[in-house]
C-alpha cells in the first residue's frame, strides 16, 4: 500500500508532469536582465492517492465526462479506432489491494577485474541495454535474438529468439532480465527472466505486462520497469456516421453512456504469465487500486506504472509498486531516486485545430520515496518548474536537491525559447524551487545536459554550439560562470575528472551546417573559461550521438570507442569499417585505429582488459594495446551469406 508520510526521503521516485501553468506566474530576472516566468510563483502541483477501487473509478469517470464527445476522448477522430490487443483481450478478475512484497535482498553482482559496465548516467544504477558482460560471458540482443558467448573458450554457448520488438536487458549475478516492447498496436511489454549459470541461457519465466516500455533501471538487485498503459483500445467509443448535427449528437450521447458503464477493470493495467509453448495464464490486474494516484492537474489518459522485479527471486512475478493516471515520456534514476516525466493534457492548446497556447508548458514533479530495499514507495511531495525536458540527463540529484534543466517557450517576448536550470528541495509536502539560472541560449533549444557534482553543463544549438558551465554549489544562488561557442553541437557529455569533459555530437560550420559526427574534449579546469582542446571527426553518423550506451570510455588506458556507419570500400580482409578507437592523453586526442566487422558494431565493452565489440554477425576480441585481433566468434544469420564465403 502506498503510504502518505512526508519524511525527507532515503530514496525518491518522482513523476514529472509536463503541462501549462496557471495564470498566476510572475516574471523574474534572467542573467541577461530580461524577464522570464518563474515557476516557483505558480500554483504548486499536488498528488492524491486512492483509498479504494471505487475512488479510482469515480475520478476517472468524472475526468472522462468533462471531455467526452462524438469521437470519444481524443482531439482527432482518426486516432481513436478501436484496435484490439492479441494478448490482453478477454475477461479478467477485478482489481484488489496491492499484493504483498517480497523483502529479500537483491543479488550481488561483481564483474571480473578489468571489465567495464554499461555506460550509465549514475554510478551503481544499471540501465537496460543490448549488451551485458561479467567479464567472461558476453550477452547480446540484436535483431530479436539473445546470445551468450564464452570469451575464455571463444564459443557461442546459446542463442534464443525473443519476441518481436525493442529489447533491453540488465544482468545481476546469474540472473538476466530482458524487457521487450512489442510492435503491435498496443505496444505491450514482455519480461523474460533467464538463468545464466555457466553462461547458458535458460528461461525461468515470462510475463506479459500491459503498457509500452519507458525505461528499465536496476538498483540494489531490484529491477524497476516503467511503462505507459493506454486503455483507449478497451473502451468501445463510437464515431458519427456523418458530419450532421443529429449524427454528432447521437454519437456523443452514446459515448457518454459508454463512460457511465465502465468498470475499474476496464482501464487498470493487466498482466499474465506465459506458459510453455506460448500458452497464456490467467489475466489479472497488475497493480492494486490503493497503489494508484493522480496529479491535481489532469495529465492524459492511461496509467504510468512501475513493475518491480526482485532478481534474487526469479520465480516471483513482477509486482506493480506504483501507478499514476498520466502518460510518461522518460525517466531518471539515481541510487536514491527515480523521476518519471509525463506530458500533461492541455485542453486549451487546440480549439478547432488551431493552437491557442499562450504560455510555456510547465513540468510538475511528484516525489515518492523508496523503502530501504527499494521494494515499496511512499509519497513525499510535489512541485513545478517552467519548461520541458530533453531526456533523463536533464535531471540530477545532489546534496539533497533536485536539479532540472528545461527549455521554455516565451510567448510574451516574440515566441522564442529560453533555457534554464531549476533547483528544488522538499519542504513538507511541497517540492519548492529554491534557485534558478535562466537566459542560456535564447532562441535555441537544449541539445545536451550533464550534471557533475556541484557543476552543471548545458549545450544549446541554433547555428553554433554554446557550452555553458554552471556553478551549482549554492543551490539557492546557482550561477552561469562560463560560456564557449563552437560550431556544431554536443548531445552526450562525459565528465572524466574535475578538469575535462568528453563530448559526442555533430561537427558543423559557422553558418550552422552539420558536417558529421565527432568526439571533442573540453578543458574546464577554469570553469569561467572553458576551452575546446581537441576534436576527432569519426563518421557521418554514430549511434553514440543518440544513445550514450554506445559510447565506451576506458579510463585505465585513456581509450574511447564509438561505433560508426558501416563503410565497405573493399571485400575480403576482415570486413567493413564499423568503429573508431581514440586515445586521450592529457589534452591530445589521437586516432588509434578502426575496427572491422561485416555488420555494424553496436557496442564495445572491456572484458578482462581486452576490447570486445558486438555486431549482428559476431563478437570480436582485440588487444587494447595495438588492436590486434585475438578471436572472432561468428554468428549464423538466417538469410545471409556466410562470412567465410564472402569474396
Amino acid at each position: 500500500m502506498v503510504k502518505t508520510k512526508f519524511p525527507i526521503p532515503v530514496a525518491v521516485v518522482v513523476l514529472l508532469l509536463t503541462g501549462c501553468s496557471s495564470n498566476e506566474s510572475s516574471p523574474n530576472s534572467t542573467l541577461d536582465g530580461s524577464k522570464n516566468p518563474d515557476s516557483s510563483k505558480t500554483e504548486i502541483s499536488t498528488y492524491a492517492g486512492f483509498d479504494d477501487c471505487a475512488a479510482v473509478l469515480d475520478w476517472t469517470k468524472a475526468e472522462m465526462l468533462k471531455r467526452v464527445g462524438p469521437y470519444g476522448l481524443e482531439t482527432y477522430p482518426y486516432m481513436y479506432e478501436n484496435w484490439r490487443s492479441n494478448g490482453f483481450e478477454g475477461d479478467m478478475a477485478a482489481p484488489t489491494e496491492a499484493p504483498a512484497k517480497d523483502s529479500s535482498s537483491g543479488a550481488d553482482f561483481a564483474p571480473l577485474p578489468g571489465t567495464s559496465t554499461t555506460n550509465t548516467q549514475e554510478t551503481n544504477v544499471d540501465e537496460g541495454d543490448i549488451v551485458e558482460t561479467d567479464g567472461r560471458f558476453v550477452y547480446s540482443i540484436i535483431d530479436h535474438r539473445i546470445r551468450s558467448v564464452d570469451l575464455d573458450n571463444s564459443e557461442l554457448l546459446s542463442e534464443i529468439d525473443l519476441p518481436q520488438g525493442d529489447s533491453q536487458m540488465v544482468l545481476s549475478g546469474n540472473q538476466l532480465l530482458v524487457a521487450t516492447m512489442t510492435w503491435d498496436s498496443t505496444a505491450d511489454t514482455i519480461i523474460s527472466n533467464f538463468d545464466v549459470s555457466d553462461g547458458v541461457l535458460t528461461l525461468n519465466r515470462r510475463d506479459h505486462l500491459e503498457g509500452s516500455l519507458v525505461s528499465v533501471r536496476a538498483v540494489n538487485g531490484r529491477v524497476h520497469v516503467v511503462m505507459n498503459s493506454s486503455f483507449m483500445h478497451r473502451v468501445d467509443f463510437v464515431s458519427p456516421r456523418d458530419g450532421s448535427e443529429d449524427s454528432l449528437d447521437a454519437a456523443e450521447k452514446r459515448n457518454i453512456e459508454v463512460v457511465n458503464a465502465l468498470a475499474v477493470e476496464d482501464f487498470v493495467p493487466r498482466t499474465f504469465e506465459e506458459g510453455p509453448k506460448g500458452t497464456w495464464g490467467t489475466k489479472s490486474t497488475a497493480i492494486g487500486c490503493t497503489n494508484l494516484g493522480h496529479p491535481s492537474s489532469f495529465s492524459g489518459w492511461g496509467v504510468t506504472w512501475v513493475a518491480t522485479i526482485d532478481l534474487s527471486s526469479p520465480a516471483v512475478a513482477p509486482i506493480g509498486t506504483i501507478g499514476i493516471l498520466a502518460q510518461s515520456t522518460s525517466t531518471y534514476t539515481s541510487t536514491a531516486s527515480m523521476y518519471i516525466s509525463t506530458t500533461r493534457w492541455d485542453d486549451s492548446v487546440y480549439k478547432d485545430f488551431v493552437s491557442t497556447r499562450q504560455e510555456s508548458p510547465y513540468t510538475d514533479i511528484h516525489a515518492f520515496s523508496f523503502s530501504a530495499d527499494a521494494s515499496e514507495l511512499t509519497y513525499v511531495a510535489s512541485g513545478r518548474v517552467i519548461g520541458t525536458l530533453l531526456n533523463s540527463y536533464s535531471m540530477s540529484e545532489y546534496d539533497g536537491a533536485l536539479r532540472v534543466a528545461t527549455t521554455s517557450f516565451d510567448y510574451d517576448f516574440g515566441g522564442g525559447q529560453d533555457n534554464g536550470v531549476h533547483i528544488l528541495k522538499v519542504d513538507g509536502s511541497k517540492l519548492n524551487e529554491i534557485g534558478a539560472v535562466n537566459g542560456m541560449g535564447r532562441g535555441e533549444t537544449i541539445q545536451g545536459v550533464r550534471f557533475d557534482g556541484p557543476r552543471g553543463y548545458v549545450v544549446t544549438f541554433r547555428q553554433v554550439d554554446p557550452l555553458y558551465v554552471l556553478d551549482l554549489s549554492d543551490p539557492t544562488s546557482p550561477e552561469l560562470v562560463g560560456e564557449l561557442k563552437v560550431p556544431g553541437y554536443s548531445t552526450y557529455l562525459k565528465p572524466i575528472d574535475g578538469d575535462r569533459v568528453i563530448t559526442v555530437g555533430m561537427s558543423g560550420t559557422e553558418t550552422g551546417q552539420i558536417t558529421g559526427a565527432q568526439v571533442a574534449v573540453f578543458d574546464v579546469s577554469d570553469p569561467s573559461n572553458p576551452v575546446q582542446v581537441a576534436t576527432a571527426e569519426i563518421a557521418q553518423w554514430s549511434e553514440a550521438t543518440s544513445d550514450p550506451h554506445a559510447f565506451l570510455w576506458w579510463p585505465e588506458t585513456g581509450q574511447i570507442v564509438v561505433p560508426k556507419e558501416l563503410v565497405c570500400e573493399r571485400f575480403g580482409g576482415s570486413g567493413c569499417e564499423s568503429a573508431v578507437v581514440l586515445k586521450l592523453e592529457g589534452s591530445t586526442l589521437t586516432e588509434q585505429g578502426r575496427l572491422f566487422q561485416w555488420f555494424p558494431i553496436r557496442r564495445a565493452v572491456i572484458a578482462q582488459n581486452q576490447l570486445v565489440t558486438v555486431s549482428a554477425g559476431g563478437t570480436m576480441v582485440n588487444q587494447l594495446s595495438d588492436l590486434s585481433e585475438i578471436t572472432d566468434i561468428r554468428f549464423d544469420i538466417p538469410g545471409t551469406v556466410a562470412e567465410d564465403n564472402l569474396p
